[in-house]
């Protein structure tokens, strides 16, 4: 039996070892989230360097860069490439100055071939947006983070060419290459389109992101189960052990064997 003590004490601490591991990068993760969701900014994000679009949030990226930060939004930054042509959008329902018109909407191809969405500016209802240009652009403008169906002004069905919003889900279904989770506004639109002032968060010292706030709870969730199953697994195995009836037997006939034992000695003493 001791060495069955020793096998399961050794398996439990093995187990225990992947326990811990998996809870602490669930835990590492949820920090990860955590600090991406709750931002403490510094300085506004329209008073930063000014960077290219990639350095920022990056279509081709799997990691932190594929996702526009809270922090990020509001950031001016440069776009280097060339209009798709086959990207030429309205969304119809946007108000500039108390007035109604529309977004002229294009994505720029960056050199690693995924697209930037940018709003090259507005034009009143009725108005005719002039074609994204041809030839290489370097344009600088401002980041602003995907909308939701929830920002469409309407849900009613439009004509081929336009769109309610400007999300990369969206777009992703019009061409054959990754595209940005955000987009840029951009500053210096050309002859026939006024410029559309991006949403500036300002001198916000801390703001949110639920979504990131969302996904560090679910990670600390993880690593508070991976020792709970720990734990259970390691409380069922003792369980098991204790009721083996195999131990009982034995401790049954180690009494008799010292009750013999003492009762010879009993009568040798007789003797």
């Amino acid at each position: 039996m001791p060495d069955d003590h020793r096998a399961l004490n050794a398996r439990l601490a093995g187990l225990g070892v992947v326990a811990l591991v998996v809870a602490l990068a669930c835990s590492v993760l949820g920090i990860w989230q955590w600090q991406r969701g709750n931002v403490v900014v510094t300085e506004p994000p329209a008073a930063r360097p000014v960077v290219a679009v990639q350095e920022v949030v990056d279509a081709g990226a799997t990691g932190p860069r594929s996702v526009l930060s809270a922090d990020e939004v509001g950031r001016r930054v440069r776009v280097a490439g060339t209009y798709d042509p086959a990207v030429d959008l309205l969304v119809p329902g946007r108000e500039l100055d108390g007035t109604v018109g529309a977004w002229a909407l294009g994505v720029v191809r960056l050199p690693d071939g995924s697209g930037v969405p940018v709003v090259r500016g507005w034009v009143p209802r009725g108005g005719t947006a002039p074609a994204p240009p041809a030839g290489p652009v370097d344009l600088t403008g401002t980041l602003q983070p995907p909308e939701g169906s929830d920002l469409a002004p309407s849900s009613a069905a439009l004509p081929a060419g336009q769109t309610w919003i400007v999300s990369a889900a969206d777009l992703v279904n019009r061409v054959d290459y990754p595209v940005a989770n955000a987009y840029v506004t951009d500053a210096a639109p050309p002859a026939g389109l006024r410029p559309v002032p991006a949403e500036d968060p300002g001198q916000a010292s801390r703001r949110l992101d639920w979504r990131n706030l969302a996904y560090a709870a679910q990670w600390w969730v993880f690593a508070l189960f991976a020792v709970v199953l720990w734990v259970r697994v390691v409380r069922d195995e003792r369980a098991d052990v204790g009721d083996d009836p195999g131990e009982d037997d034995a401790g049954d006939g180690s009494d008799d064997e010292q009750v013999d034992g003492s009762g010879g000695r009993d009568m040798s003493g007789a003797r």
